[in-house]
């Protein structure tokens, strides 16, 4: 079959409500965009219509109205992580802890500890601004002790954070009495609170962002996917974009593109939705102002009250080989009784409560543990991404920054570390799957290990650190 056969197939046959309940409660028909057709031409090209992307194209446009930017969209706007991912608007992001722990990179660090700290703030402004009912609700996050061991990291990490000289208003422990205010989880017994996290529709946030970058004077193409890059040119099967900048907004789906496998690993995380739950089950389990969750093990859990009465639960899932990545996945597939049981193990009232979404979406892991945004004038070619499963939030930052860069500008934006000349490179396969494996095997372990009452094991431990160092 040719390639513009399939292309009106997926047109014409898939169903991208099915792809997460996120999508699946959108209103609109999610009918495709225009596919890019012929020579075009752009002061700027951006590939993806994500949540980078279309944050790159706002504050481009906001900056220059007169631009002309042209975003190609392999799918539809908010198909790939932007529409699958857990709703945390985060003012927070993976590495930055590694950041502040050297004392070398501790003041850039906390400058850009302050800069995330605000960005849920600017995200709500954007969407006040242009009505965007992203269901946005501040209520904070909340990071559970169900062990001894978390309790004493968590304490560990509210020491570290008031010498590194972050207030006690952005950190603060909740001993159970306090917990049970916001959340009553029977095997908990405290949590580190931070109110620095808003729960939000990101499908909703993502296709009504997309909706204000258009009436900007932005053209998304869609059903558009990128077969090769050049400086300054993107071409796909029936079209090219020339322009002056090309920006690669590509996040977990990077390595699809020709001469970008090893840059970031897809990493899938999975997520289940539980039915509407009644007032009386509430009652029960507290989060009235929608606080985000999450367990303290280390494989990462996450979860939010969602606006219409859900609970949306999700756990990192795994790396396929050769940087495979998925979109479906069968209901029947074991990873989800995993998460549901995640979840069940934090609140035990929801074990006869009934699953109705299940879903699945890759993120962006990057070798160094670190986002990172950058632009090269010799290519011109700028990026950004790298968030782990943290850029609801971080990417409207990148957005920023990148738009500093490629203005040219340099403002305290420019100076934060997440800029960088590039990501390093993952290592060839089979390392790359037995390095990615191994380590969550790792972790799986040392969590079970501490779940059974006993110490994680020192040398897997060191392995792990080993590995991302």
């Amino acid at each position: 079959m040719g390639l513009l056969r399939q292309v009106k197939e997926v047109r014409r046959v898939r169903d991208w409500h099915s792809e997460s309940f996120w999508l699946s409660t959108l209103a609109e028909e999610l009918s495709p965009r225009s596919e890019l057709v012929g020579q075009n031409h752009a002061d700027v090209v951006i590939v993806g219509a994500g949540y980078t992307g279309l944050w790159t194209a706002y504050y481009l446009l906001k900056n220059q109205p007169n631009l002309r930017v042209i975003l190609c969209e392999a799918g539809i706007s908010g198909i790939g992580a932007s529409g699958r991912n857990g709703g945390w608007c985060m003012g927070m992001a993976e590495g930055v802890d590694t950041l502040l722990e050297d004392p070398k990179t501790r003041e850039p660090g906390l400058r850009l500890t302050r800069a995330l700290f605000e960005t849920p703030n600017e995200i709500e402004r954007v969407m006040d601004r242009h009505g965007i009912d992203g269901h946005f609700k501040k209520g904070g996050v909340l990071s559970l002790a169900t062990l001894p061991s978390h309790e004493e990291e968590l304490h560990a990490r509210l020491s570290k954070y008031a010498e590194w000289g972050i207030e006690e208003e952005h950190y603060r422990w909740l001993p159970k009495s306090e917990l049970n205010d916001r959340l009553r989880s029977p095997s908990a017994t405290g949590a580190l609170y931070s109110p620095h996290v808003a729960a939000v529709h990101p499908a909703n946030l993502v296709r009504g962002l997309a909706e204000v970058v258009e009436s900007r004077g932005a053209n998304i193409f869609e059903l558009s996917p990128v077969c090769e890059i050049e400086p300054g040119c993107v071409k796909t099967q029936h079209g090219q974009v020339h322009a002056d900048w090309v920006v690669l907004a590509t996040e977990g789906y990077t390595p699809s593109i020709p001469g970008r496998k090893r840059r970031l690993a897809p990493i899938h995380s999975m997520m289940v939705a539980t039915e509407p739950l009644p007032e009386s089950l509430w009652d029960d389990i507290g989060l009235s102002q929608r606080e985000t969750f999450g367990g303290s093990e280390r494989i990462t859990t996450y979860g939010q009250r969602t606006a219409d009465g859900r609970i949306a639960f999700g756990s990192r899932g795994l790396y396929y080989y050769g940087s495979k990545i998925r979109e479906k996945f069968s209901d029947q597939d074991p990873l989800f009784e995993q998460v549901r049981l995640s979840l069940v193990s934090i609140l035990p009232q929801l074990k006869d409560i009934k699953i109705t979404h299940r879903w699945g979406g890759a993120l962006g892991f990057s070798r160094n543990v670190q986002p990172a945004v950058g632009v090269d004038a010799q290519s011109r070619l700028a990026f950004a991404g790298g968030y782990m499963g943290e850029g609801v939030g971080a990417s409207n930052l990148m957005g920023r920054i990148l738009t500093d860069l490629l203005n040219e500008r340099e403002t305290p934006l420019t100076s934060l570390p997440w800029v960088a000349p590039d990501f390093p490179n993952w290592e060839l396969e089979p390392f790359r799957w037995l390095g990615v494996t191994g380590v969550r095997t790792f972790l799986e372990v040392a969590d079970r290990r501490e779940a059974s009452g006993k110490k994680a094991n020192r040398l897997f431990e060191f392995l792990t650190n080993k590995f991302y160092s």
